[in-house]
């Protein structure tokens, strides 16, 4: 199973993030709109329940709007129609007749009430089906210091209305309306650049972890290299001098036991030289380099055959220390040829990602492949599975690669054997 990488996985995370805040901002926003619907609603109550209560005073509607300084703000306009749609009474600006169309767009609230929103006018036309509706029954009241009735023809008009239409402002019902619809795009842009921000927090805080990990294992290494500069690099040429001097003394009877004293020696002398490569400058002085010469170059000085496949990138240019890329390649090579693979199944490959601009350099083998659980750990400094291994060697090459701003992966080939791939920029 291929593992997610942890930009992948960072950046799935944060769209599900940004989702889940962004359904949070629209459960808000609905919830403010519907408080704002329901105060205006009531609003609208209000007034009504004022206007027809001024009738008790008042002769007619206009009467009763005038003598109310909330009621001449808010109502711009006040009609009743008739069976046949026109104007039997008016108060403000009102349509001539009745356009019946526009109910059909609505759905009708309790007891035939309409509620039409004007957007452009911010106000909301409010309509009522009376049905028959009768008017409150004529009381007597006062009125300018003297009792009055209510005139007769006002109950007649009223009995024979059809529709009551009523264009109220409703300026802080729009206000909400338009500071919500502002409101939404803003906050989805702000939790977006807010979740990628704590996104990129996160990914920086990888990578500083990731070079701290990196400076302790310099710091083991270092103490290593100078344990091993001062314990071990005298001793070894004093057992160098003695077995020279043994090699002379009994060259026939001791040369086979000196022979394996020299190999250990050499390999205990590898190993120092190797921890010197790994902690010195990983970038050394980078150039553009033709990857398929270091390739063809270097197999041939360790197979003695050219091992760069015919279909590979030919001018293929990366930006890399020549010493530091002909170490990783002949580090790789040396691996295959190590892991049991015949000669002939140790190949390479070029290859050119335009999409990408990068070069992709292919090692492979038949060898005995790399067991599961240590695929993860082969780049780790000193774990080998070879008994005669440094452990070190990948390390190296791992630490120079991403020097020159490349990567390195390894995985098992079906059929057996191993494949590592080194990716890096092509030079352009």
């Amino acid at each position: 199973m291929k593992k997610i990488s942890p930009r992948a996985s960072s950046a799935f995370a944060a769209v599900l993030c940004w989702t889940l805040f962004s359904a949070l901002t629209i459960f808000i926003i609905l919830g403010l709109r519907d408080r704002a619907r329901l105060i205006r609603d009531n609003d609208n109550e209000q007034l009504l329940n004022h206007l027809f209560t001024g009738l008790r005073n008042y002769d007619d509607f206009g009467s009763a709007i005038e003598s109310s300084e909330m009621l001449r703000e808010r109502i711009i306009g006040f009609g009743i129609y008739g069976e046949d749609l026109t104007l039997s009474y008016q108060w403000g600006t009102v349509p001539g007749v009745f356009d019946e169309s526009i109910l059909k767009k609505h759905r009708a609230a309790r007891n035939g009430r309409y509620t039409i929103l004007d957007r452009g006018g911010r106000r909301i036309k409010f309509i009522i089906s009376t049905g028959g509706m009768m008017p409150p029954p004529p009381r007597r009241g006062q009125g300018n210091g003297r009792e009055r009735d209510r005139p007769p023809g006002f109950f007649g008009t009223f009995a024979r209305s059809r529709y009551i239409y009523v264009d109220i402002s409703h300026t802080a019902y729009w206000r909400n309306q338009t500071l919500t619809a502002v409101a939404f795009p803003f906050c989805e842009t702000a939790l977006l650049a807010l979740v990628f921000f704590v996104r990129g927090l996160y990914l920086r805080n990888r990578e500083y972890r990731e070079r701290i990990e990196a400076q302790k294992n310099l710091v083991v290494l270092g103490t290593a290299a100078s344990t091993l500069a001062h314990e071990i690099k005298n001793p070894l040429l004093s057992i160098r001098l003695q077995t020279g001097i043994l090699g002379k003394l009994f060259p026939e009877k001791s040369r086979e036991e000196l022979g394996i004293i020299n190999e250990e020696v050499d390999r205990l002398s590898a190993l120092s030289y190797r921890i010197n490569d790994y902690l010195r400058d990983a970038a050394g002085q980078p150039a553009p380099l033709k990857i398929r010469n270091v390739l063809a170059e270097t197999s041939l000085r360790l197979c003695g055959r050219n091992i760069v496949e015919e279909t590979s990138v030919q001018d293929a240019l990366v930006f890399m220390d020549a010493e530091r890329a002909r170490s990783v390649i002949e580090n790789l090579i040396r691996n295959a040829m190590e892991s049991g693979s015949p000669e002939n199944e140790i190949c390479a490959a070029i290859q050119r990602h335009a999409e990408s601009g990068s070069i992709v350099i292919s090692i492979y083998d038949r060898g005995r492949g790399i067991a599961e659980g240590d695929i993860k750990r082969v780049f780790d400094p000193f774990f080998t599975s070879k008994s005669a291994g440094t452990g070190i060697g990948l390390s190296i090459g791992k630490r120079f690669v991403e020097a020159a701003g490349g990567a390195v992966g390894i995985e098992n080939r079906e059929g057996g054997g191993t494949a590592v791939f080194i990716t890096l920029g092509e030079y352009l």
